[in-house]
């Protein structure tokens, strides 16, 4: 079975793997219900903890709004966190987390990020210079952009004298952008509580509305149409429900996606095309009605994980033809051209045939069960 990519082994019986659990997988999975206890669950006393480590990391001055970012917007050094939650961050990066809305009133809005926020587009922003002017002003949520004493937005000039720059025209794009990226709701709630003269509100944000997804797939290789992937069938959940199964399952494909993507689930899509509608019948590998040694070889033989001619001449001194018959000896003569086997065939479909029953080569190699198509 060694002969199988390591994502296979890992994956369930029913999807064509051998369900051995990824120790590598597991651990992602436990950074994320760490990650959902920490979100959703305000009793936790190591809380005060992330609570003073994250505000503090790359002075960006984010808490939880650290999980709203896109992938790229996650620093590439990550060494002043400790290594619980750089983990935790670089398991965070390996999947597509979104929002329905962006905030529109209270203390969701005005820490609403600035920097490579989704929901906010602020192209300026995007710009690794103004980026790290930002930070340096300690500009980089929307709050951070109002002056409640003058009751109104943010100077130019004062935003440009605290970003290091000589000219406000940076500034005032910034101001701009971050004007025209708020929805109308959230620009009335701005201006009436500056016009008010209201006082900054609390900046506890409420729970985050945060669904998670498989990232869209970036392979150079070309996905094959029976892919053993799943990642293409994976909808995107609320984090905040994900079960375990599903983050066990959405992980475990994207650490291996490279393999699975071009790997199909059998190796005889191309030798012996199934009729539609057909599939190998993994679970019937490992009923209780056949033995564990044979339900290994069939899945061996699905997989094309077993030794030949072709595939042993290429590390030993041996001939790539068969035994019997002389002829080059690759998966299919094996299993259903050899001379050799052809008496075996002929005996079971005499046999079926007294029970009016076909015995086709679909039935031998996919698992089959005898009804429907495979009845004569």
């Amino acid at each position: 079975m060694h002969w199988a990519p390591v994502g296979v082994l890992h994956l369930p019986l029913k999807e064509g793997g051998q369900g051995l659990k990824c120790l590598y997988t597991q651990v992602r999975v436990f950074r994320l219900q760490a990650l959902q206890r920490l979100l959703y669950t305000g009793s936790l006393a190591w809380s005060i903890l992330v609570h003073t480590f994250l505000p503090h990391f790359q002075g960006l001055l984010y808490d939880w709004q650290l999980f709203y970012l896109c992938p790229r917007g996650f620093p590439r050094d990550l060494s002043r966190l400790p290594v619980f939650y750089q983990d935790l961050l670089r398991t965070w990066k390996l999947f597509l987390t979104t929002r329905s809305v962006a905030a529109t009133v209270g203390a969701d809005l005005l820490t609403e990020p600035l920097l490579h926020n989704p929901q906010l587009r602020v192209q300026v922003a995007e710009s690794h210079l103004v980026h790290q002017r930002l930070v340096l002003a300690e500009v980089t949520r929307v709050g951070d952009l109002l002056d409640y004493d003058r009751r109104d937005w943010l100077d130019p000039l004062t935003l440009a004298w605290r970003m290091g720059l000589s000219s406000p025209r940076t500034p005032q794009r910034v101001l701009q952008e971050v004007k025209a990226a708020l929805t109308p709701a959230a620009r009335a709630y701005v201006n009436r509580g500056l016009r008010e003269g209201a006082p900054r509100p609390s900046s506890t944000p409420g729970p985050l509305d945060l669904s998670i997804g498989p990232l869209p797939c970036r392979s150079q290789q070309t996905p094959h149409p029976f892919t053993a992937s799943r990642l293409h069938k994976l909808q995107p959940v609320s984090f905040q429900i994900a079960p375990r199964k599903y983050l066990y399952t959405l992980t475990l494909h994207t650490l291996h996606a490279h393999t699975l993507v071009s790997h199909p689930d059998t190796k005889w899509r191309d030798l012996l095309p199934p009729l539609e509608g057909e599939q190998p019948r993994w679970a019937s590998l490992y009923s209780t009605l056949v033995p564990r040694p044979a339900g290994d070889i069939s899945w061996r033989l699905l997989h094309g994980a077993v030794s030949m001619g072709v595939f042993l001449t290429r590390f030993t001194p041996i001939l790539d033809t068969c035994p019997f018959c002389n002829v080059r000896e690759t998966l299919a003569h094996v299993y259903l051209e050899c001379a050799r086997l052809q008496p075996l065939f002929r005996l079971l479909t005499n046999i079926l045939l007294h029970f009016w029953l076909h015995f086709p080569p679909h039935l031998f190699i996919y698992t089959l069960p005898i009804r429907g198509p495979t009845k004569s």
